[in-house]
């Protein structure tokens, strides 16, 4: 029986050691090449899958080091019953070689065949073990259905795949047309480098595709606690059902890494598909593959979209001590956009309540960009975000959606720098109350006070909009909450010129108000000024009330038309019993608790307030 070439490398670098404590090579010596492909040609062909021929050169250059091959079943089901390999070594994920039951039955024990991707010999192996391949089993494990996904196995049925190949390989040094396309560091050769650069800790990080400001501030972390990053990247080429496509993200990663990272410190190698899983497995498979190019610690970020907590990290490396895995493990938590400390952060961090955390899901993001919507600031860099949305307007969109074929510009310069530059935030203070109520009178008194403290403030009144933007609607209930929805819209416009915005409107209903706080999303806090209906009646500064009570208009709300008054506002204005200057201090109060006030220049306006009318 021919023998295959596979030898391992006792490595005296200086470095971590590989897993098992040798790196294995499993390559065809260049000076036996020309002998091998004479014997390939009276050799069983196997035609492997691009994934496996991925697989094939992570064995190959020691990637999977202790690995000299293609799992046997014994191998197989102590990994998948016990994340085990047989000498009890800690292992994550299967690495097999999958055939049709027609291939299976042309190969038998103990022959030697040779691998072709594309009609290109790729390598040898020989085979050792042919079983069933247990798909119901790596389903349970991996996932279909469930919350891990393992894209393997939906490939492996789409080809028929019934059965595995298990033995040693050996990869030809010759490299076809994929193998070029997808080129890969070789631990060796990046152990080299790490020496040559003199590196101390090079960091490995979890991570799919990097692309949004969420991902850029786990990189930046991580890049901050080592001297360079190894960016195992994904090499699938199909989107979940639903999600972003892969290569609209490789570009917007490319994007990010190329403007806003180093490029000596960051270097990238593609990788599995199946080693970017959410599962701790896939984690204990990319800890090991880590530390056998050299890297001393590795990041693993938490996830919104999946229920993995730092429990199931740690349960899965109890015993890998035992094992001779020495790379550094370090879990971050979900990082997310805070409102109010105007930046990315975790809860590590950020001293706020969850309310002002501003996490986007990947279903949020792709509902986004088909609907022709712009990503935020928040989301991703405006260069990147747009990136995005041009790559995703390739993606069948919904043929009744309104706004598919618009693709708003999305600005360079971010809310946060406008507010930065401004010296406070952004936000609304949503005015509600009975007409009459004051609303009008206290928005423009503390538009006086911030403006002369030196904010950017702007007053947005009900009947402005009506004689202008919103004079094309009339008085009826769709068209009140048209009003009201358009206003809501220019608030949100205003807040992204990083203003702060007082708005004014009496906006009756419960409904309609927490319409306009979605739509304005954060930094919306809700006024109400209160005063009863005798009150307001007894001021009437318009005469509204007096031509309600006489007919002349309909539905008038507080005489024909209910208010429902706010249960929990963030503010509560009683402007029956309170004066002009009391309000206006309670209200001056509540911008500075609320984080809106520059609080160096909280000063008051309050000469010549006393005693003045409300309305």
């Amino acid at each position: 029986m021919q023998t295959v070439y596979a030898r391992t490398l006792q490595l005296d670098d200086g470095l971590i050691a590989p897993y098992g404590g040798k790196l294995v090579q499993a390559f065809v010596p260049v000076h036996e090449k020309h002998e091998m492909l004479q014997r390939i040609e009276h050799m069983q062909r196997v035609e492997i899958s691009a994934g496996e021929l991925v697989e094939l050169k992570m064995i190959a250059c020691g990637a999977y080091s202790p690995l000299t091959g293609f799992m046997d079943q014994h191998t197989y089901k102590s990994v998948l019953d016990a994340t085990k390999l047989t000498d009890g070594m800690s292992w994550g994920l299967p690495v097999t070689l999958g055939v049709t039951a027609e291939v299976a039955k042309s190969v038998n024990e103990g022959l030697e065949i040779a691998l072709f991707r594309n009609d290109e010999a790729v390598g040898v192996m020989q085979v050792t073990d042919i079983f069933a391949w247990d798909a119901a089993r790596e389903a349970s494990v991996f996932g279909e259905g469930v919350k891990y996904k393992y894209p393997q196995i939906t490939e492996r049925k789409q080809r028929k795949v019934e059965y595995l190949l298990g033995g040693p390989v050996s990869m030809l040094t010759s490299r076809t047309d994929e193998v070029q396309r997808i080129k890969n560091i070789w631990p060796h050769d990046l152990r080299n480098l790490i020496i040559e650069k003199g590196w101390h800790n090079l960091a490995a990080i979890h991570l799919r595709n990097p692309w949004q400001r969420t991902d850029e501030y786990m990189l930046k972390s991580a890049l901050e606690g080592s001297d360079a990053i190894l960016l195992h990247m994904c090499n699938e080429v199909t989107p979940e059902k639903g999600g972003l496509l892969p290569s609209v993200l490789s570009g917007a990663r490319r994007l990010l890494l190329e403007n806003y990272f180093p490029n000596d410190r960051v270097l990238e190698n593609p990788m599995p598909d199946g080693l970017f899983g959410s599962s701790p497995r896939a984690a204990l498979q990319h800890a090991i593959l880590s530390q056998n190019y050299g890297c001393a610690s590795i990041y693993f970020p938490l996830s919104n979209e999946v229920d993995v907590t730092v429990h199931d990290f740690w349960e899965v490396f109890a015993d890998t001590a035992k094992s001779g895995l020495r790379i550094r493990r370090v879990v971050m938590d979900i990082p997310f956009h805070c409102t109010l400390c105007g930046g990315i952060a975790t809860v590590k961090s950020c001293p706020h309540e969850a309310e002002h955390h501003v996490i986007y899901s990947e279903a949020d993001i792709v509902g986004r960009l088909l609907l022709g919507e712009n990503l935020p600031p928040t989301v991703a860099r405006p260069d990147i975000a747009r990136a995005v949305a041009r790559g995703m307007a390739d993606k069948a969109v919904r043929g009744d959606a309104q706004g598919t074929h618009l693709y708003p510009h999305v600005s360079e310069i971010s809310r946060e720098v406008l507010e930065s530059m401004a010296g406070h935030k952004a936000g609304v203070l949503w005015m509600t109350g009975l007409s009459g109520s004051g609303k009008s009178t206290i928005a423009h008194r503390i538009e006086r006070e911030l403006v002369l403290s030196g904010h950017r403030v702007y007053v947005l009144d009900g009947d402005t909009l009506r004689t202008g933007l919103n004079r094309d609607l009339a008085f009826g209930d769709e068209a009140r909450r048209e009003n009201l929805r358009r206003a809501a819209e220019v608030v949100k416009v205003l807040i992204d010129a990083g203003l702060i915005v007082i708005a004014s409107f009496i906006s009756p209903f419960t409904a309609e108000r927490e319409m306009v706080r979605e739509i304005v999303g954060a930094n919306f806090f809700e006024v109400y000024v209160e005063a009863n209906i005798e009150t307001c009646e007894e001021r009437d500064p318009k005469g509204l009330y007096k031509r309600a009570r006489a007919g002349v208009i309909p539905k008038f709300t507080g005489i024909s038309s209910p208010y429902e008054a706010p249960e929990h506002p963030d503010l509560r204005l009683n402007t029956s019993i309170q004066t002009l200057e009391e309000c206006v201090k309670q209200f001056s109060d509540f911008i500075a608790q609320a984080g809106l006030m520059r609080a160096s220049k909280h000063v008051r306006i309050s000469d010549g307030l006393a005693g003045k009318n409300i309305a």
